[in-house]
This record gives structure tokens, sequence and C-alpha cells, in this order.
């Protein structure tokens, strides 16, 4: 019951119902940090405002190929569809992304205080012995009084009390999911951690960047700010996240497309991408380079449809026929530039299960 009422809440408040006609369009903003919330299970979410709201709200599904960042506030425009036969437990509308708006990185200062919203606090020392996995995180919402993050295995939450004037904090109530890990060591580090949050009182300073909490004069639990161990990391094969994903054409010569249907997948292994042109099943070969792609002449299937569908169609196929273009992965968006003219917007989608 209150699963289903927190999503009937969440649908009521941020997200008016399209029609049934087709899907809507709306402006949707996404604050800098997610906050604990219970759906199946124990999670975050996302909080979420439209235009025409002032207070957040907890978003308890997902946005279809937007990939959130902590620490960044965005504008994004969505389609809001509805979803046919819903699962009881789940969410009567889907959310797609059709373009970031905006990504706006927000300033994290509150006179040193370590508890504050988009800070990620990473767990590198436990009773004396260093933890170097990276995999045990905190952050902390205040306007709220709740933590949550990742036990190493399970995501965990719940509520703190800070006294800032005598460097005190207080963790009580907490929460996890039930997941077992595949890793012993892990295991052992979660569950030790998670007895360290359970109803615990402890002094805190933040000393050389790290956040350290003291029980009985030693110092019990040490965090840095960030990620965890990072290891070298090769130089990222921009192609092969690009083969990765779906892309959705949203602007053609500098017009927005808000017709569905027209996209196109890349298989640099082959050199061939295949697609829709709004009507027809579109293929060709490709070329590319770390910035340029070089579309080969395109085929397509000889269907008919409305006017206006072929119109946009025969646009699209001039485009990707027979051109080279400068690209760039540009947030979640694939650009095409002509003589460093923005040519195509593609949004990135999630590819169709086969």
């Amino acid at each position: 019951m209150l699963l289903k009422l927190a999503i009937a809440m969440s649908t009521l408040f941020f997200a008016p119902e399209p029609e049934q006609g087709g899907p809507k369009t709306q402006v949707m903003y996404v604050k800098e940090n997610k906050v604990p919330c219970t759906g199946v299970a124990p999670m975050e979410c996302l909080q979420v405002r439209t235009e025409n709201e002032s207070e957040w709200s907890n978003l308890y599904t997902n946005i279809q190929g937007f990939n959130y960042q902590p620490g960044y506030q965005y504008k994004l425009l969505v389609t809001v569809s509805n979803i046919k036969n819903p699962p009881a437990d789940g969410s009567s509308l889907k959310y797609t992304l059709k373009k970031v708006m905006y990504k706006k990185k927000v300033a994290v200062s509150n006179s040193g205080n370590p508890f504050v919203s988009g800070k990620r606090w990473t767990l590198v020392e436990m009773n004396g012995s260093p933890i170097t996995s990276g995999k045990i995180w905190l952050e902390f919402d205040p306007s709220g009084s709740r933590y949550h993050g990742n036990g190493g295995c399970n995501g965990i939450g719940g509520e703190f009390k800070q006294n800032a004037t005598a460097g005190i904090v207080s963790f009580t109530r907490g929460m996890s999911t039930m997941m077992a890990c595949i890793d012993e060591n892990d295991m052992r580090n979660e569950t030790n951690f998670q007895r360290s949050l359970e109803q615990k009182t402890y002094n805190y300073r933040v000393e050389n960047g790290r956040l350290n909490l003291y029980g009985n004069g030693r110092r019990l639990l040490s965090f840095k700010q960030g990620a965890g161990e990072e290891k070298p990391q090769q130089q990222p094969d921009v192609w092969a996240f690009i083969s990765s994903k779906r892309w959705n054409l949203i602007q053609l010569h500098g017009t927005t497309i808000n017709e569905p249907g027209i996209y196109l997948e890349f298989d640099p292994a082959k050199g061939r991408y295949h697609g829709r042109g709004g009507c027809n099943i579109v293929n060709g070969t490709f070329k590319h380079t770390a910035t340029t792609v070089t579309m080969g002449p395109g085929m397509s299937t000889r269907m008919a449809c409305g006017e206006a569908i072929m119109k946009r169609e025969t646009e699209f196929m001039k485009a990707i026929g027979s051109k080279t273009y400068k690209f760039d992965v540009a947030e979640q968006t694939l650009n095409f530039y002509e003589k460093d003219k923005l040519v195509m917007i593609f949004g990135m989608t999630d590819k169709e299960q086969k």
C-alpha cells in the first residue's frame, strides 16, 4: 500500500497525465542530489519538479536515456507517455529524455560543513584498517536530516542529527536492501559498516580533506571526498559508447523534430548503420575517426506514409546520404557539424532488447 501511494503521489505532483492521443512533452527540473525513498525496496529517488512547481517531489521510476550525475542541476525536455497494463507496483507513466536543456554545477559550500548536499564521502578506513575498494560511501541531505549511500553491496539509508557547534553527529533508523554480496570481504565490510551506523554518536572533524569520525578518543571511520581509489584508465573509446545506444533525431537544420521514430544505431565493427526515417527502415555504410563520420549512400524500404512524414524522411535521408560530418558527444546528445554549422542533434536512449 505504501509503495502504491508513493507512486501515485509522484505521478500526481510532477507529471500531468498525457492525453490519450499520444505522448506529452514537458520541461522537468532535476535536483543535484538523490534522496532515500521506499519503492519495492529501499532505494534512491531523483528529486524533480515541473516549471509550474516550486517544491521538489520524488520520482519513483527512471527517465529513459538520462544519465544523472550528482552535484548538477538539470533542465530536461522529456516525453511522458502512458504505459499499457502497468504492473501493480509500478508507475503508469513512462518518461523518456528528449533533450538536456542545461546542466549546471551546483556549488557546494557551507563553511566547511561536511554534511551538505552534493558531497560524496567514500570510506577509506574503518576501525584502524584501510578500505581500498571504493565501494562504500555516504551522501547527506541536511534539509531532511537523512543520509543515503552504499555499503559495498547494498543500498543503505537512514537519518542523522548534527550538532555543528559541538562537532557531534548521530546516526539513527538505518535501512538497507537485502542482496547477498558475492565477495565475502565486501560482505564483511558492509556488515561492520552498517553496525557502525546503528544508533551511534561520534565526534567529527574534517582534517586534510577527510571526514573523520571519533569515538572514545579513537578514529573509527575515515572518509575522503569523491569516489574511491581510481585505477589508471585508458582513453575512452567514443565509438564503443555511441554503438551501445540508440540515437533519436531531435533537431535537423535548426528545426526541432517532434515526430517519433527517426533514429540511427551504429555498428563500427562492421562499418554499418541502421534505423528508421520515420516511416521506412533505413541502413547504409559509414566510416569514422575519433572526430569525424562519413556516411555512405543510404538505402531504405519503400513503404508510403503520410505526406508530412514522407517529407521529413526525405530531408533526413538527404542529410545522412554521402556526407562527412564532424561530431561530438555533448552531455547526452550526438551532434553532427558541417563546416562548423550544427546540422543534426540526436538524443540518446537505450537500445531495445532483442
